[in-house]
């Protein structure tokens, strides 16, 4: 547990959004990194004196909407964001009734460097949340790796995302994955990416145990697999190195509404519990509650709506209450 306000860094693209439900509703948003900028701000408490630093690049088209968006969040320090000219990335989605999505981008800015990342590099947490999967070179991550002092976690997200001639997005295995998640402690991905990186469906018990196993001998101590309504599965390998799966329940408020942002939000969720306890069960439980509350609102502007919806139990994982959830 932390004995100061935690600092958390979360590197991404902000994108701008039109995204099309299966409901028949479009919605013009902005999204990407926002939906973790902004899901973490309303998790973290007002006392809690945590300073959040997204860091990224923001083209000059946006950023009136960016320093509007997060004017409200006095936690939310924009020292890390660069403003820089052309026409920030603009994301389609369009989901079937499958919860299926096809994804298409226009527009780009410049990668990470390493230089915009280093004055925060003894942040208590960095996330890397790879929304248009370009966000940074692997050496910048690799780097990052060598010299930050905090706790690195990772959503592989886009990293999964190949771009056709026409920005379409498709996926595709990512040249030198194990590399990539070797440059954190946790990674998170669904269940269709981590099936794309395995080579098979996750089903049963072998496969995730096989897949695990390959992932945490590149570097990371804990590996999560979120699985839509059916929660996620928390993996890590214990004293005699074998490999052991903590599964956790979804927990939805309500009808779902928009899974756009939950990969996002649950790992916002996973990365404050955790800081605030070191308990992986009590994070999954947390990180699965906020997603379960996201899934059924829609949108950024669902997301500020997030604290309104946490229980005293939500509250006590939150806060690092003495709260006994067993694994």
């Amino acid at each position: 547990m932390l004995d100061h306000g935690p600092r958390i860094a979360l590197l991404g693209t902000i994108n701008r959004d039109t995204i099309y439900t299966a409901d028949g509703v479009t919605t013009e948003s902005y999204g990407g990194l926002l939906y973790s900028i902004l899901a973490l701000a309303e998790i973290a408490p007002a006392p809690s004196r945590a300073a959040i630093y997204p860091i990224c690049n923001v083209g000059g088209d946006m950023e009136a909407v960016v320093r509007e968006t997060l004017a409200p969040y006095p936690h939310v320090k924009l020292d890390g964001i660069r403003f820089v000219p052309g026409k920030n990335p603009h994301c389609f989605l369009d989901y079937d009734s499958q919860g299926r999505k096809r994804e298409t981008l226009r527009y780009d800015v410049p990668q990470i460097s390493f230089s915009q990342i280093e004055p925060f590099l003894d942040c208590d947490a960095m996330c890397f949340n790879f929304i248009t999967g370009m966000e940074l070179a692997l050496e910048t991550a690799q780097r990052v790796r060598q010299f930050a002092t905090g706790l690195l976690l990772m959503d592989v997200h886009s990293l999964t995302l190949g771009m056709d001639e026409k920005r379409r997005r498709f996926w595709r295995v990512p040249p030198q994955w194990k590399k990539w998640v070797g440059c954190v402690d946790v990674v998170q991905m669904n269940e269709q990416e981590g099936a794309l990186l395995a080579g098979e469906t996750l089903d049963g018990e072998d496969a995730p145990r096989r897949f695990a196993r390959r992932v945490l001998s590149a570097g990371p101590s804990v590996v999560i697999i979120t699985r839509r309504h059916r929660g996620s599965e928390t993996i890590v390998q214990d004293d005699r190195a074998e490999i052991v799966i903590h599964r956790f329940d979804s927990a939805p408020m309500g009808e779902p509404r928009d899974e756009t942002g939950c990969g996002d939000t649950f790992l916002m969720g996973y990365t404050w519990a955790f800081l605030q306890t070191g308990d992986r069960a009590v994070a999954s439980r947390f990180a699965n509650r906020v997603a379960g509350i996201n899934v059924c609102l829609r949108g950024i502007e669902g997301i500020g709506q997030i604290g309104q919806f946490l229980t005293p139990e939500d509250l006590a994982m939150r806060d690092a209450h003495q709260v006994e959830l067993p694994c």
